[in-house]
């Protein structure tokens, strides 16, 4: 694995591959976010006279939109008055043992200013969680541990769910859309760039050496490729980290099906980058290629601007690359889908891989005679 090794530390080596990797990235994806969430998640207060794992799990779920603290019945109407809080949930007495043995009844109570949609949201949220408990309660017919593995799968978002956002959710869910955008733009990039060491062992000779000392073509193929993509899966694995627990990005109910998504992309991102070296004759021509291929896919996919503001015509011409599909894929997974409702956009996505490999071996590059 020496080439794999060496074209790791040879991209990380480069100021500008970090650049592009991670401060690109989070330096966009922190602007839109101080833009469009600055100072608007929930501070949502929180009583909680049950005070079990099931109403721990549930608080756990609910600091996904916004902050979280205990108080006390008594202070809740002072404390929504002085906006010290947006919403109050007060969780009853025996809500968990009901909620286990599927029985109705004390139900969980929210208070809010009336007219405003932060109660209408946390509404939403809240139920959907006991929703999908009762339902998981009645699966576990009684069964403690089945009941909180059941929601613990929840919780990671192993459970389809569809979301239906109102007011401040769809500029919420609109902002973590954007910012994705640009992550799979910074993968575009990215990827487009660091293939070209192909090319640039081929100026140093280094090419030329290694199959002198009996490396195979194929190995080096592979050994490249899978550098590529490493360093891809290394990029949006720590950009999705430095989101969803920094910035505080909302990833939807499963960051792990993103990462999924964005993987594949990336995967179909190498394969373009190999497509454009092995076509390009020199590293000059393979630099200005990427330029010119990698920046009108970042925006006909919707990449910085939601797709609807183009016209028709530039929307269907949009469909002709991956970034559009990866795009509306991520889409789904944050408005709660599961793998299964972005079949299409996967398999479309895997057709890209194919393609670009296919075309980028039809007429191999005779490297050494280069």
């Amino acid at each position: 694995m020496t080439i794999f090794l060496n074209n790791i530390k040879r991209i990380f080596r480069k100021k500008a591959n970090i650049v592009i990797m991670f401060i690109f990235p989070i330096a966009f994806i922190s602007i839109i976010s101080s833009i469009s969430n600055g100072g608007s998640g929930f501070s949502i207060g929180v009583v909680d006279n049950d005070n079990t794992r099931l109403t721990s799990m549930m608080k756990d779920k609910i600091k996904d939109t916004g902050s979280v603290k205990a108080i006390s019945k008594n202070d809740i109407s002072d404390y929504i008055i002085d906006k010290k809080i947006d919403v109050a949930i007060v969780i009853p007495k025996g809500f968990t043992q009901n909620t286990i043995n599927n029985v109705k009844g004390n139900n969980v109570e929210i208070y809010g200013i009336k007219g405003t949609s932060n109660s209408s949201s946390i509404n939403y949220y809240v139920n959907s969680f006991i929703n999908a408990a009762q339902n998981i309660s009645k699966a576990a017919n009684g069964d403690k541990t089945k009941f909180y593995n059941g929601v613990k799968d929840y919780q990671k978002g192993n459970f389809a769910a569809e979301t239906k956002y109102t007011n401040g959710e769809k500029e919420k869910k609109q902002t973590s859309t954007t910012s994705i955008g640009f992550l799979i733009a910074s993968i575009i990039y990215l990827s487009t760039m660091i293939t070209t060491l192909i090319l640039v062992d081929k100026k140093d000779g280094v090419y030329n050496r290694m199959f002198s000392a009996g490396v195979k073509r194929s190995n080096y193929v592979i050994q490249s490729l899978l550098s590529f993509i490493v360093v891809n899966l290394i990029q949006i694995a720590a950009v999705l980290a430095i989101m969803k627990y920094l910035i505080k990005i909302d990833l939807g109910p499963s960051p792990f099906k993103l990462y999924i998504v964005l993987a594949l992309f990336g995967m179909s991102c190498v394969a373009l980058g190999v497509l454009i070296s092995n076509r390009c004759k020199n590293l000059k021509q393979a630099n200005s290629m990427t330029v010119l291929i990698s920046t009108p896919i970042a925006m006909l996919g919707g990449c910085y601007w939601p797709k609807e503001v183009m016209g028709n015509t530039m929307q269907k011409i949009g469909d002709f690359v991956p970034s559009s599909w990866a795009m509306t894929a991520v889409g789904k997974i944050i408005d709660g889908g599961d793998l299964s409702s972005i079949y299409k956009e996967m398999s479309v996505i895997c057709v890209f891989i194919v393609v670009f490999l296919v075309i980028a071996m039809v007429k191999k590059v005779d490297i050494a005679n280069k």
